[in-house]
């Protein structure tokens, strides 16, 4: 319904007299701009030129031709977010108009009449100078990431995901750089040191697709069954090099199940990837050109469970893309969780045969219920689905809701009508939109067309509206009462199985209620003596559960005898989210887990245990006297214990630490640098880590600990982020203060994922009493983050900042900040309710 709304819309924007000038030419790309170009321009051809220098600080100076048709003349606008000094010169169907002429460069839109165009063929040649902004430009390599709406700021464009366009591509660059982009390599020739690579022209791509890549990288090609994928690093580890082969087998592996399960071969020219040192996001999807992030794919000496799922995971994410979301692409970016939730809901599918050995029912458990409860219990909830004027705030649509939430609904949704049904669907929705793009609404008439249930009615609860249900149960006279409450007040009822199970210490019984109603009921057996309740024990159902007051006690007592690890694993949640909304004390929560680590076996639940004692340990440790320090300490130290727990809770430890004697112990691990610890495998990331840590905790050995880890780095990527990120460690406050100032500037903030680790260490839990003066700054310049970064960093942003605090201050701080600003942007404001939601709730009305 809602898309049906934006198709009238748009239909009214396009009358004639209806589409103001200003509409139009708001900064950024308006619903409205997008609705006018779509309707009117087709065919578009972008050919494009790029000088990429080895020298980080000279212009890249770029040309191109735009070719498209008309069914008649009409003004043409293209977004563009330069300077009117980045353009050289401008000719329109041969005809030159800048310099000659006036250039209007208006709110990031480059606008030229109707006068200079013609029925049929038109092209506009630009020469120019590109845009920095999303080049992301180091030393010796850069890389594209125009996505959502970033393609503007890199060249002159349609920047919309649904005006399609191919590409043909060609760059010059040192004659040592390699060159990657969507399509293979037509060509290069060598003149002068300068090497020129042209590319063969793309696939059908909206803008934010496009990608290219350059640089000093090598490469590594593996062919297998007439397919040859060509990996791109800059590693130089031997034993991070030498996991290329699980990496090659992981893509293999996705890229067969895509095509058996769709049916569809893959769509595009080639698939290449390239791992990047500091990359922002896990991956990107670009055609050809797929992106990671070095850390997620290149794991250290021993991974963990968790580490080794979730690089498959990536990988299969990155490869389920190809088919949905960009063979089949969103209409609009608030759709933008149409590509992320089959990305995500088939990467848990294929990663299912790479791992055998793994409960994956378990593992969807650890992986988008725990992340989407932890967006959803929040006053800055949203629905999956969420409206966007302007592609501006595209990025702000991101998050776990859309990434976690939505393939919970998808597996609803599957399960409802069947697996063959669904897959008969989503078969004839990529072959009907093929190179295309579509929405929500028209996959789900595809659907609906395949199943007997009313799936428009059943999507409106879980994909438009926010939020997440209350669930609790009840035995009276021999009758199981299960009640689904709204805690938004809508009186919304969110249709699924409810599966519980009743026990009186000596015997069970399982029930399953479909709660199509507020309230189901079913007779039970084991009702004639206490019986408690435990709920969800299947781990199937979405909602914060709620036992009674006994039953909680139960669980809290009786978690470790639960012999199903699924049932286990969302009990422990269900503690988790209990003692998060002020059921059980922290306290108390601490203490039954530090009864409950030592009896877990399983690595998934040991990592989601050690993850929620690491949290209640920062925010309420203090009162539990070091007992917690001491316990990961023996856990870590334990040689009879299993290896991969013990490297978990060295890992926690090492978030935690306070004690004088363990902060010792600690040192003198760091100050010898063995191999192994206690027979524990301590690999160049936890000793970067300690180091880091350490400086925190020692602050008379600060610049002896850096000096010495810095000089222990060869990797000279992993280096640079070691002198960035530990600045955020200094002992001196004012250093600490004239380094938090720097950050406010856009151009310290190059590489995110080092801006994120350093802000956390700026508000770590030891120095949050002086930290707590960064929290207005920091929400003062959040919409100009919003401007600079990408997708992830406001969010990234917030967390730092606020994640170890706990104080009324900081909860009346950013109170005080959503006060004097009422008209904040929505999308915003609900990121920072998100971040903020731990906080003392007493101290604010807002959360």
């Amino acid at each position: 319904m809602r898309h049906f709304i934006t198709i009238i819309l748009c239909a009214a924007l396009l009358l004639p007299g209806c589409t103001s000038r200003k509409s139009l030419l708001q900064q950024g790309v308006s619903l409205q701009l997008a609705c006018e170009r779509k309707e009117h321009i087709a065919e578009v051809h972008y050919t494009l030129f790029f000088n990429l220098p080895a020298e980080l600080r000279k212009p890249v100076e770029a040309r191109q031709t735009i070719t498209f048709r008309l069914e008649k003349p009409r003004q043409i606008i293209l977004d563009f977010s330069g300077e009117e000094s980045d353009i050289h010169a401008v000719n329109i169907n041969g005809q030159p108009i800048y310099p000659e002429g006036k250039l209007s460069l208006l709110n990031e839109h480059l606008v030229f009449e109707r006068t200079h165009f013609q029925r049929g063929e038109n092209y506009i040649e630009i020469a120019f100078c590109a845009g920095d902004q999303s080049l992301n430009r180091n030393e010796d390599f850069l890389y594209t990431l125009l996505v959502p709406d970033r393609a503007r700021t890199l060249f002159p464009c349609f920047d919309q995901p649904n005006l399609k366009a191919v590409y043909t591509l060609s760059l010059e660059v040192p004659t040592h750089w390699q060159a990657v982009s969507n399509t293979p390599v037509e060509h290069e020739t060598v003149w002068n040191e300068v090497k020129t690579v042209a590319f063969g022209t793309t696939e059908p791509l909206s803008t934010y697709l496009f990608s290219f890549v350059a640089g000093d990288f090598q490469k590594e090609t593996e062919c297998r069954n007439g397919r040859c994928i060509a990996m791109y690093h800059r590693e130089t580890d031997p034993d991070k090099i030498a996991q290329a082969p699980i990496l090659f087998d992981q893509v293999f592996a996705s890229l067969q199940w895509m095509e058996e399960y769709t049916g569809i071969p893959y769509p595009f020219a080639k698939y290449d990837f390239i791992i990047l040192p500091g990359f922002q996001y896990g991956g990107m999807e670009h055609t050809g050109a797929t992106l990671y992030n070095d850390k997620r794919l290149f794991l250290g000496a021993h991974p963990t469970t968790a580490e080794e799922l979730g690089r498959m995971s990536l990988i299969a994410h990155e490869t389920a893309h190809m088919w949905f979301g960009d063979y089949v692409t969103m209409e609009w970016f608030d759709e933008v969780w149409l590509k992320e939730v089959f990305a995500n809901y088939f990467a848990a599918l294929m990663t299912q045969p790479q791992f055998p050995q793994v409960n994956h029912r378990l593992n969807n458990l650890h992986t988008f219920f725990a992340s989407a409860y932890s967006i959803d219990r929040t006053q800055g909830t949203h629905p999956i689905a969420q409206p966007l004027d302007n592609l501006a705030l595209a990025g702000l649509i991101y998050g776990n809701i859309i990434y976690n939430k939505a393939p919970v609904m998808m597996d609803r949704l599957a399960e409802q009508m069947g697996a063959e049904a669904f897959r008969e669907g989503l078969c004839r929705y990529l072959q009907m939109y093929a190179y295309g793009n579509a929405t929500w609404d028209q996959l789900i008439a595809i659907l609906d067309s395949l199943t007997p249930h009313n799936l428009a009615d059943w999507s409106r609860v879980w994909v438009h509206e926010a939020g997440m249900p209350h669930i609790s149960a009840t035995v009276a006279d021999g009758i199981l009462t299960i009640s689904q409450r709204d805690p938004l007040g809508r009186g919304l009822l969110w249709p699924q199985p409810v599966t519980v199970t009743l026990t009186n210490g000596q015997q069970r019984e399982t029930v399953t209620l479909h709660m199509e109603q507020p309230v189901e009921q079913t007779p039970v057996e084991l009702s004639n003596t206490e019986v408690y309740i435990l709920p969800n024990t299947d781990g199937k159902a979405y909602g914060v559960f709620l036992p009674d007051s006994l039953s909680l006690e139960y669980i809290l007592h009786h978690l470790t005898d639960i012999q199903d690890e699924v049932e286990r694993m969302s009990l422990l949640m269900t503690l988790y989210e209990n003692t998060y909304i002020g059921r059980v004390s922290p306290e108390r929560f601490i203490e039954t887990l530090l009864d409950f680590l030592p009896q877990e076996t399983n690595a998934l639940i040991q990592n989601r245990a050690l993850s929620y004692l690491n949290r209640m340990y920062v925010l309420h440790g203090h009162r539990t006297n070091g007992q917690t320090e001491r316990f990961l300490y023996q856990a870590a130290t334990d040689p009879q214990l299993d290896k991969e727990y013990r490297l978990l809770a060295f890992r926690t430890l090492l978030n935690v630490f306070t004690q004088e004697s363990i902060t010792s112990t600690l040192y003198d691990l760091w100050d010898a640098h063995p191999t192994t610890f206690a027979y524990l495998p301590v690999g160049e990331t936890e000793f970067t880590r300690l180091a880091c840590e350490l400086m925190v905790r020692l602050p008379e050995k600060a610049e002896e600990i850096r000096a010495r880890q810095r000089a222990r780095l060869t990797n000279p990527d992993r280096r640079k982020a070691f002198e960035f990120i530990s600045q955020g460690c200094n002992p001196n406050p004012d250093s600490r203060d004239a380094f938090f100032q720097s950050l406010l500037l856009a151009e310290n903030r190059h590489t995110e994922p080092w801006v994120v680790t350093a802000i956390e260490y700026l508000n770590h839990f030891l120095y949050r009493e002086h930290a707590i003066q960064y929290i207005l700054p920091a929400l003062e310049h959040l919409e100009e983050i919003r401007q600079t970064g990408d997708i992830f960093f406001p969010t990234q942003w917030l967390n730092a900042c606020l994640a170890t605090h706990n104080s009324l201050q900081a909860a009346a701080t950013i109170q005080s900040f959503l006060d004097a600003h009422p008209q904040y942007s929505p999308l915003l404001r609900n990121k920072i309710l998100q971040a903020a939601d731990h906080l003392p709730q007493e101290a604010t009305s807002a959360f």
